[in-house]
């Protein structure tokens, strides 16, 4: 079918749809291909942005834990503290509730708590609520009983009864024997609305039902799979980010926004919980789209404006001196063999119009001859 069109086809016809099918398949094949490259470029740079976020995260967490440490090691320092856990006498520490705010001051973190705990790891006072202690908490306070067994600091990010926290954790010591721990506690959920004021990433935070099977705080949290929901910086994202939940690591590219998850690690690097990021690519995706369209244009004009200068090339060129030699063909036909055929090119059309005057000459003699 193809065949007979073209065979029938005139000299215009052919020239024009075989490049308008060319034309057509390269600005689609451009397409594609531009697509492909420019998702790939999303990707790169939204995992940049969320590696960004999930490093700033860590920083955050890094700063807190060292803050922790600093102020508990100077409250360790403290004399009366030390009195305190050897008597066991805990008016000597109520001091420490009204500390509180030249602590926030000092460190200009939020919400500061200090704990104080005898070993293995019961609680001794609490800033924040004095009146609650003697609680066992050495099955899952794992920073605090490290640190006073092995008499070393201790850091970290660890589920507590009422919430998830950041800590440092100083062991009390009297010669060998350990007398108790001093531990700064802070909030971890301040960290995540930080880094969405820096950086513009909401955070959703899933928390491992098994490393949580401890805590109060699951009854009041939804249940997604083996997690519980423990926060989020924007709850109408949740159900786009919870598709990252079984792709770790992996950028997902969702409604233009850019998600990936990430582990949450406890002071001794066990995974309890993931981080995930989201980074809304609107603006970038938006850039992107009008870039492809500039490109697709001023492509699409390159070619229609070669299109169009070879096709005025092959009227001139072509058609018009073929169209002549038909016109001095059917003239020849009908005896008029007088008019010269003009040649004006020495291409193959030229030469074929060479062969024709020749013609045009040799039944000019043979018809004089007749005569």
């Amino acid at each position: 079918m193809v065949g007979r069109f073209f065979k029938n086809a005139s000299l215009v016809e052919k020239f024009v749809i075989p490049n308008l099918i060319v034309l057509i398949i390269m600005v689609g094949s451009i397409w594609a291909i531009s697509y492909v490259l420019i998702q790939q470029q999303l990707k790169n740079q939204a995992k940049e942005i969320l590696d960004n976020g999930y490093k700033l995260f860590l920083d955050h967490v890094k700063r807190r834990e060292r803050s922790g440490l600093s102020v508990a090691y100077l409250v360790s320092l403290d004399p009366d503290v030390r009195r305190a856990f050897k008597e066991k006498n805990r008016r000597l520490l109520y001091k420490y509730v009204d500390v509180r705010r030249n602590l926030e001051d000092l460190t200009d973190i939020y919400d500061l708590r200090l704990h104080f705990l005898t070993p293995p790891a019961t609680s001794f006072f609490r800033t924040w609520n004095p009146e609650r202690y003697g609680i066992d908490v050495s099955k899952f306070r794992r920073t605090v009983v490290t640190a006073i067994q092995r008499r070393s600091p201790q850091k970290g990010i660890e589920i507590g009864l009422k919430r998830t926290i950041v800590t440092g954790v100083i062991p009390v010591i009297e010669g060998t024997k350990p007398l108790g721990a001093v531990e700064l506690i802070t909030p971890f959920e301040p960290i995540l609305d930080e880094l969405k004021v820096l950086s513009n990433v909401d955070s959703l935070v899933l928390i491992n039902k098994k490393a949580a099977q401890h805590a109060e705080w699951p009854a009041e949290k939804e249940s997604v799979g083996n997690y519980y929901v423990y926060y989020e910086t924007n709850p109408v994202l949740r159900n786009l980010m919870l598709k990252a939940v079984n792709l770790p690591n992996t950028v997902l590219l969702e409604e233009n926004y850019a998600v990936i998850a990430k582990p949450i690690l406890n002071f001794s690097r066990k995974p309890i919980g993931l981080l995930i990021l989201s980074y809304d690519m609107t603006p970038i995706v938006d850039s992107y789209k009008q870039l492809g369209i500039y490109i697709l244009m001023l492509i699409f004009a390159g070619v229609m404006v070669s299109f169009f200068v070879s096709y005025l090339i092959f009227k001139k060129y072509v058609e018009e001196p073929i169209n002549t030699l038909i016109d001095h063909t059917e003239r020849i036909s009908m005896g008029d063999v007088d008019q010269k055929i003009p040649i004006e090119s020495k291409d193959e059309i030229g030469k074929l119009a060479e062969a024709f005057e020749r013609m045009r000459i040799s039944i000019k003699k043979v018809m004089d001859l007749l005569k």
